[in-house]
């Protein structure tokens, strides 16, 4: 429920920003509040995500069982099965195997193959006064990356997080300036205790000497409804040396949590060490 109306909230602040003991910095924040009080429409979206994903979890609580099941095992059958699995699987390790090795051959000067990422992000929907803040850690080791990221929204209603480990990444494409990643994992709701599956996918180029990368990503948990989430960033480097780099992040971050739309401009800052 909407406690005041547009005009009230205007009101309040034109009032506190008309006070001549404001100093200039604090009738700038409250200038600030003002676009974004006016533009809300007081709706508390968090409160009902964290409603909807109590009930997913009361749900699966409930509807989940341990099914028994009894039968006599071919043996002869299991035996053909097992060796057609490990039969597939010896030339996939190799290939696996080659490409690790063919990631790391060059890797004292290709130094992006190997490494540690760190990106820190933050965002704003000013239409519906909701914030977000990431905080995001990878490690890279020639075809495989591991990625943890904490992602924390917030209205007036409350805040609603998520812990998102995608274990294993692969880099399907890795060169200095293209960059493809499809990984997968767990995210985990830190308000309502449940985790679910989760896969990625992200897309990087880079331009201009590396100075300017757009990308894309994509990330999907859960079975068709917790989270759904796209983004789209432009990083800007002004400083790279041989053993890290520094970037600035802005773009456009879209989520579904269960059902609900997010829509915010983030901007952000990068780390690379190699």
């Amino acid at each position: 429920m909407n406690i005041f109306s547009r005009y009230d909230r205007f009101g309040i602040i034109i009032g506190f920003v008309g006070k001549k003991s404001l100093t200039m910095i604090q009738r700038i924040i409250y200038l600030l509040l003002i676009s974004v009080l006016l533009l809300s429409n007081g709706y508390s979206q968090i409160r009902e995500v964290t409603s909807r994903a109590e009930a997913f979890k009361n749900y699966n609580d409930g509807s989940s069982h341990i099914s028994d099941y009894s039968g006599s095992d071919d043996g002869v059958g299991s035996l053909f099965l097992i060796d057609l699995f490990v039969g597939m699987m010896r030339p996939m390790v190799k290939g696996i195997h080659l490409a690790q090795q063919a990631q790391l051959q060059n890797s004292p000067t290709e130094l992006w193959r190997t490494g540690l990422e760190l990106k820190l992000d933050g965002g704003i929907n000013f239409s519906e006064a909701e914030f977000f803040d990431s905080q995001m850690i990878r490690g890279n080791y020639g075809l495989f990356s591991t990625q943890l990221r904490r992602f924390n929204v917030n209205d007036v209603s409350g805040a609603f997080t998520t812990i998102d480990w995608q274990v294993v990444q692969l880099n399907l494409i890795n060169t200095e300036r293209v960059r493809w990643l499809f990984g997968g994992g767990v995210s985990h709701e830190y308000q309502v205790d449940q985790s679910h599956f989760e896969w990625g996918t992200e897309f990087y180029a880079s331009f201009y000497q590396n100075k300017l990368m757009p990308s894309v990503s994509y990330r999907k948990s859960g079975d068709g409804y917790p989270r759904e989430e796209f983004s789209t960033q432009l990083e800007y480097r002004p400083f790279r040396d041989r053993s890290s780099e520094f970037a600035f992040r802005s773009g456009y971050v879209h989520q579904m949590l269960y059902d609900v739309r997010f829509d915010f401009f983030s901007m952000g800052m990068s780390f690379y060490l190699k």
